[in-house]
């Protein structure tokens, strides 16, 4: 919408000058017009020439006239008869033709559609018998001569006439200047012609054809050939009118002069491609200057309405024209060419005393009148552009800042706990003054509380069995120094339920303090490289003998070939005591439990499967600490750090652990992947 404002504004400012220019292009033509005079001819009876800049060469072709601009006018049988019979304009020809001037010549390149050429008969004593092309132009004596040519086979000929009469017979005549050529084409034939220009501007045209059935003659063209007096006239292009003219055309324009008839009298075109009357030089700006221009001009262009541009090709208006003139000399309106550009079209009417004169028809390109729009809006949207690119640029900058600030942070925030909620270091205070900052100042507030926190948790354990531990003993020794001989059996049943909550409690306290040893002994332990082959074969003898109730079997994976792995004896006697644990509480008396040792893709993995539950909960929670699900209570205290002491001896040794129920049946397997030990080369 701002651009169409904009567009209006500045080219409504451009066409003020123009009607200016115009007007007073119109007032030296009103002048030449005056003085010019006008004989009027109906249009049938008018031929209009152009002018031409270069040779032409009277051969029937027309490759000449492949630069003339001016159309061709056509010529048919109806065309000054007052009736006509259906079969004669079957039967007559019909032609276009295209005149042009140039020095003292009057060229004509003639089309002639005719279904049967009749050629002259030599032998006859006529001027012409077939076919037949006459000319008919003022005399030196100010009559009408008759110039015709006929032709006995195609070529070139002179044309003739008939001379004075003498002794009662007029000779046939020959005009070395009148000169003509024909062509035999497809559909009929070409005549290219040379004759002088005719000094007052009388010329007459027709062409007879000869029709062979019967012999009958039928006529085409501006006369009569049996009115000795009838003739037409010949329109040129005024050389003088269309100079003047020429010094008001910019580039990109045309102007161009009617006569009151409708006929063209001047024709000043300087039309150009629409690329060539813009200021804008793609070769001297950029592709983005370029695209941005495109886009410009297609947005201007939306805004545009258009109708049809009147060519008005053989010079000559018809009638859609007589009605768009008024409305164009009312206010000029935009009208696309055949070849698609749009013109600002006006027309001046040039009239003198109530008379008028004829027509001044205006073209100015569109481009002509928004080159400069197009030219601010190029320059406004290249500094909105770069404006809005620095916006962008900088806040893409300060989110990319403030991104990397919170990124950062959360890293920190991130490893300063650990896998098992120990806090490994505290967020460093930022000293920012801004709201990260302060977020940060928060974290490390937070953090350090909650390391105060876990410590204390942490030593808690060590803590409470250091201060049960003697007590306890002190009741324990109480308790075993009582003679129960010497109590009735009251009493010896209540210290008896002493005793079993004593010993209940000194296992409570060793569990608490099992983790916290657990993760001093890995803190002093050393590894040593050890064949888990020969290893599980013992581990496995082993437990089979420690739980008779279960049937420990080995199982080793014929893919081991290799199963050396850096580790701690003595930490890992300690996990599989856990996981052997573990799988006796959940299987059956007398049930199998597997221990393995499998191929992995990273290693080897010690497994340990057994029958009769399946897992609870997902295989990351029971690793860690206080979980305990157990359907069948004992009298036997359970904290749950067995399989938390499993995953800080897994981690130690670069093991993962997982867990799994075993598909297809009611049983769990635990694994813990190794890797292998690699050898220095």
């Amino acid at each position: 919408m701002f651009v169409g404002e904009l567009d209006r504004n500045l080219r409504d400012e451009q066409l003020k000058q123009s009607r200016v220019q115009a007007g007073a292009v119109a007032d030296q033509v009103r002048d030449m017009l005056t003085d010019r005079g006008v004989r009027v001819r109906p249009a049938s009876k008018t031929l209009l020439a152009g002018r031409l800049n270069n040779e032409i060469l009277i051969d029937g072709y027309a490759d000449d006239w492949s630069a003339f601009e001016l159309g061709a006018r056509k010529f048919d049988y109806p065309m000054n008869k007052i009736a006509v019979a259906a079969e004669d304009i079957n039967r007559a020809s019909s032609f276009v033709v295209n005149a042009a001037v140039r020095q003292r010549f009057l060229y004509l390149f003639i089309r002639v559609t005719d279904q049967q050429i009749s050629y002259h008969n030599s032998s006859s004593n006529r001027i012409a018998t077939g076919d037949q092309l006459i000319i008919r132009v003022p005399g030196t004596d100010g009559s009408i001569r008759r110039y015709t040519f006929r032709w006995e086979a195609p070529g070139i000929e002179i044309g003739r006439y008939l001379g004075e009469v003498k002794d009662g017979v007029r000779p046939i005549r020959i005009a070395a200047d009148y000169r003509a050529s024909l062509v035999e084409s497809s559909g009929g034939y070409h005549i290219e012609v040379r004759i002088p220009v005719p000094e007052d501007r009388r010329f007459g045209l027709s062409l007879i054809d000869v029709d062979s059935t019967g012999n009958v003659q039928r006529w085409t063209g501006m006369f009569d050939p049996d009115e000795p007096d009838d003739i037409g006239q010949l329109q040129v292009i005024d050389e003088n009118l269309t100079g003047v003219l020429a010094e008001y055309t910019e580039p990109g324009m045309r102007l161009r002069v009617f006569d009151g008839q409708g006929w063209l009298l001047a024709d000043a075109d300087r039309r150009l491609p629409d690329a060539e009357v813009r200021d804008f030089e793609p070769s001297d700006n950029s592709i983005l200057d370029a695209v941005l221009h495109r886009f410009i001009v297609w947005s201007l262009a939306k805004n545009v309405e258009t109708q049809k541009l009147p060519e008005i090709a053989d010079g000559k208006m018809e009638f859609a024209e007589f009605e768009l003139f008024p409305l164009l000399a009312d206010d000029g309106r935009f009208l696309k060419d055949q070849y698609q550009r749009i013109f600002y079209t006006s027309v001046v009417n040039l009239t003198k005393d109530d008379n008028l004169l004829g027509y001044l028809l205006v073209q100015q390109p569109r481009v002509a009148l928004t080159t400069f729009t197009e030219t601010a809006m190029l320059r406004l949207v290249k500094i909105f552009g770069l404006a809005v690119s620095l916006i962008a640029l900088v806040l893409i900058g300060f989110a990319t800042l403030v991104s990397w600030r919170v990124k950062k942070l959360r890293d920190v925030v991130e490893h300063s706990v650990s896998g098992e909620g120990v806090v490994v270091r505290v967020v460093p205070q930022s000293t920012a003054p801004d709201e990260i900052g302060d977020l940060s100042r928060s974290f490390h507030t937070i953090m350090s509380r909650m390391d105060g926190y876990t410590n204390y948790l942490q030593s808690l354990g060590s803590r409470l069995s250091h201060e049960l531990r003697t007590p306890l003993s002190v009741v324990a020794t109480s308790l075993e120094g009582i003679d129960k001989t010497r109590v009735d059996t009251h009493t010896s049943d209540a210290l008896t339920r002493a005793e079993l909550g004593t010993a209940r409690l000194q296992r409570l306290i060793r569990n608490l303090s099992e983790a916290s040893s657990v993760e001093q002994t890995i803190q002093r332990s050393t590894k040593e490289v050890v064949d888990l082959r020969d290893w599980i074969r013992i581990a496995a003898e082993v437990y089979d003998s420690l739980y008779p109730d279960r049937s420990v079997v080995l199982k080793i994976d014929e893919r081991v070939t290799q199963a050396k792995a850096n580790v701690s004896l003595e930490l890992l006697h300690q996990m599989l005591d856990k996981l052997m644990a573990n799988a006796v509480d959940f299987s059956y008396n007398n049930s199998v439990i597997q221990l393995c040792l499998a191929k992995t893709a990273s290693g080897v993995a010690i497994e340990i499967e057994n029958a009769g539950s399946r897992l609870a909960l997902p295989a990351a929670e029971l690793f860690e600490p206080m979980v305990s699900i157990r359907n069948n209570r004992d009298d036997q205290p359970h904290m749950g750090f067995g399989l938390h002491i499993v995953k800080l001896i897994a981690d130690y040794h670069g093991a993962t652990c997982s867990a799994h129920d075993v598909h297809g049946k009611e049983a769990v397997r635990f694994s813990i992947d190794f890797p292998l030990y690699r050898e220095a080369v």
